[in-house]
């Protein structure tokens, strides 16, 4: 009778934790960011720019040319 003996079976299921997917997507995160920020012109390096000193007030006045004289006249003829 050792067909119709009954023993206790354990199954464990393992679903996959998908740990590499994640980690492939947090670097393809960190390397839009990373690239964004580069591209931006990377806010905040721009600390060492030469400043000149506050700029001096200056007036400028444009003045009209003087009003030119009309056509000279045609050359009398000769006779």
């Amino acid at each position: 009778m050792a067909d119709n003996e009954i023993r206790p079976t354990t199954v464990v299921a393992r679903e996959p934790s998908g740990g590499g997917l994640y980690f492939i997507v947090g670097a393809l995160v960190v390397l839009v960011l990373v690239g964004g920020y580069v591209m931006l012109g990377a806010p905040g390096l721009n600390t060492q720019v030469a400043k000149g000193p506050a700029p001096a007030k200056v007036d400028v006045t444009v003045q009209q040319p003087a009003a030119t004289p009309s056509a000279p006249a045609a050359p009398a003829a000769k006779p």
